[in-house]
């Protein structure tokens, strides 16, 4: 369980970065994540975040995504989540309140808006 990078469909060189979280996203999982936040997000077009399989959130997880939509913001890099409604992360990302000002997709379609 964790969180892994995917390369999206144009590779990782500039292309779409997926990272995709599993399980629990704690503090034991989000610190070490958060260390390498700047070399995933380097160099892509765009990046998303898939908290499907995700079955537990606290505000480790909110803060790996506010890092992360940060970094890309930084970068110049696009950002999307996919958090289905109903889902773990979903119902943190309601309960307070960030769900409202992210682009909440599903994976194929995040991938699309977010790419080159």
């Amino acid at each position: 369980m964790g969180v892994e990078v995917l390369p999206g469909p144009d590779g990782r060189a500039g292309g779409v970065e997926v990272l995709r979280a599993r399980g629990e996203l704690d503090v034991g999982v989000v610190l070490p994540v958060l260390e390498r936040l700047p070399e995933w997000v380097a160099g892509a077009s765009g990046v998303v975040l898939d908290l499907t399989e995700v079955t537990f959130c606290d505000s480790s997880g909110v803060r790996l995504v506010d890092r992360l939509a940060r970094e890309c913001a930084r970068c110049g890099a696009a950002f999307r989540v996919v958090a289905p409604p109903g889902s773990a992360a979903r119902l943190i990302l309601d309960l307070v309140g960030m769900s409202d000002g992210l682009a909440l997709d599903d994976l194929p379609a995040a991938v699309a808006a977010v790419g080159p």
